[in-house]
């Protein structure tokens, strides 16, 4: 039979101080991080979600002038009409500005959001004992906690890709207003996009507020299966 796989006792201590460290740093997440975490987005959700929508459009100008630009056209080699932005090629047209400001806000939030739950879910999944027959409900609690965990990473993953790809299709969109400004569809498409994305950073603030709410409630309610998934005999004399 095969003896059982042992480290050096350096290397057994190395890993036993990362366990330790980790142990720490996530209970002190689950009862002091997440509860004021929450608190402070909930006083952002109040103060940055508008009820008026019309704040945030902004469709861009070429000539940095308002929505009603008419640029004059040059002419090419092959008598072909194109815009031509006023100031020469390097003429910069701006973002919305109230957009990338909430973005800027909330995009770290969703950030450390992933971080902390990953934290806490290395905590749990290092929690989980071997694999053995029967009394295994607690163990099932640890892992429903460490498949939430992932969740909420993955989730939080998918929102910070959601910002580039908004920025991306408001770019594709510009250019078509720089190429084509006769056409009034796309200036009300840029702005629907942009009223559209400010909805979706706004119920971005507030699932993150949520799942700091969701996941301090829960892992408490669970602490002890949590760091104790499995009773001793002991426990059940009488």
């Amino acid at each position: 039979m095969a003896s059982p796989l042992k480290l050096e006792q350096d290397i057994q201590e190395k890993v036993d101080s990362f366990r330790a460290r980790i142990a720490q740093e996530a209970e002190e997440l689950v009862s002091i991080f997440f509860p004021q975490k929450l608190s402070e987005l909930d006083s952002q959700v109040q103060e940055l979600c508008l009820r008026d929508l019309s704040r945030i459009r902004s469709v861009p100008d070429p000539a940095g002038d308002g929505p009603n630009w008419d640029p004059p056209p040059v002419h090419t080699q092959s008598s072909v009409k194109v815009p031509a932005l006023p100031g020469g090629e390097g003429q910069l047209l701006r973002s919305n500005q109230h957009l990338v400001e909430l973005i800027e806000r909330v995009k770290p939030e969703v950030e450390l959001l992933r971080e902390r739950c990953n934290t806490v879910r290395m905590w749990v999944q290092l929690l989980i004992p071997k694999v053995e027959d029967g009394n295994n409900f607690g163990v099932s609690i640890q892992e429903d906690t460490v498949d939430q965990l992932w969740a909420v990473e993955s989730s939080a993953a998918s929102y910070l890709r959601r910002f580039s790809t908004y920025y991306n299709t408001r770019a594709k969109l510009v250019s078509k207003i720089v190429k084509y400004p006769q056409v009034e569809d796309y200036r009300r498409t840029v702005a629907e996009v942009d009223e559209n994305e400010y909805l979706s950073v706004c119920q971005t603030l507030r699932h993150v507020r949520n799942q700091y709410a969701t996941l301090h409630d829960v892992i408490l309610k669970n602490i002890k299966k949590i760091k104790t998934p499995r009773s001793t005999n002991t426990d059940n004399l009488y």
